[in-house]
């Protein structure tokens, strides 16, 4: 047994170049359709069938590895390719059935919130009602424990079905240019009584005339997910900072405080959704676990980074880095 037979018996694709040139193709690609069957002595460009995998080959073609994905005929496929010397080795997955399993639990998701919606929005407006009009205190001290599980729920589904439409790739960016200190001064404004109740004051450090060029809106959202964090596990009578400033043609926001820090174990996770540091003090403080998640993928529709800096007991750093879009 050859070389090429034990290629050809893989439950994936193998494509070999050397330059533009295709040198090898298993039976894989051929018979998903992915490879024209004559592709011998042809460029990459006419042996390949798909559009997508042809812009990927091209990428890959300039650098040393490379790891991308793309649709064609109903499936989705993985390419992962590697430089060997003067040949380029592309292997190529069917990841079909993971992506179908994600896209039916991202739908699930959102059916389930939004069934989910509108029962806990009258539930609120009846246990409101009944707050107004009790005048007894030990019913109202079980009304209002009622009222902040409700709240609780409420922002729960709200956080879900913004992560799932995140999640879906269907949303797009509206960027436009604004001032960077009065959107941070909305997100403090409707955050003001969290941060009386804490005793934790905040600092608006951006100047006046810093503009910065993203979507205002899912900005705002952001903001609001890492100060309303900033000001929950923050110590009484700590501080948040919000700073930001420009470098080349990136811009860079900082949200810091003087909180009870992340221990270096954690921070890998803290991106992922229901991921908690402390789960007791979470519950207590009425999280969702979806804040950060939420922040993450609105920076990676941007185009950026975010990078966290932490001290247990002093305190965290969040700076996000976001292009400046021609």
């Amino acid at each position: 047994m050859n070389w090429e037979e034990v290629l050809n018996a893989l439950g994936e694709g193998v494509l070999v170049l050397k330059g533009s040139e295709v040198t090898f193709v298993n039976r894989f690609l051929v018979e998903n359709q992915l490879v024209r069957e004559d592709w011998k002595g042809k460029h990459y460009y006419e042996a390949i069938k798909s559009l997508p995998f042809i812009s990927i080959v091209g990428r890959a073609l300039g650098k040393d590895s490379l790891s991308e994905e793309f649709q064609y005929l109903e499936r989705f496929y993985r390419v992962v390719s590697k430089r060997i010397g003067e040949m380029l080795v592309c292997e190529v997955s069917d990841v079909s059935s993971v992506r179908k399993y994600e896209q039916s639990k991202r739908e699930f998701v959102d059916n389930a919130s939004h069934e989910l919606k509108t029962p806990i929005s009258v539930l609120r407006g009846i246990v409101e009602t009944l707050l107004e009009e009790e005048e007894d205190q030990r019913k109202r001290h079980f009304l209002e424990k009622a009222l902040r599980r409700v709240e609780q729920m409420q922002n729960l589904v709200e956080d879900l079905l913004t992560l799932t439409k995140l999640e879906s790739g269907r949303e797009r960016l509206n960027l436009s240019e604004f001032k960077l200190r009065e959107l941070v001064e909305e997100v403090y404004d409707s955050l003001e009584q969290e941060f009386v109740k804490k005793e934790v004051s905040f600092e608006n450090l951006v100047s006046e005339d810093f503009k910065m060029f993203a979507d205002r809106q899912k900005l705002f959202l952001l903001l609001r997910n890492l100060m309303d964090n900033a000001v929950k596990y923050n110590k009484r009578g700590g501080k948040v900072w919000v700073r930001a400033k420009k470098e080349g043609n990136k811009q860079i926001l900082e949200v810091e405080d003087t909180g009870i820090g992340i221990p270096p174990e954690h921070v890998p996770f803290i991106f992922e959704r229901f991921y908690r540091v402390d789960k007791g003090r979470s519950r207590e403080m009425g999280g969702t676990g979806l804040g950060l998640s939420i922040v993450k993928h609105i920076v990676f529709l941007h185009g950026g980074e975010i990078m966290v800096h932490s001290e247990p007991g002093e305190g965290s750093r969040f700076s996000i880095v976001i292009p400046m879009y021609n």
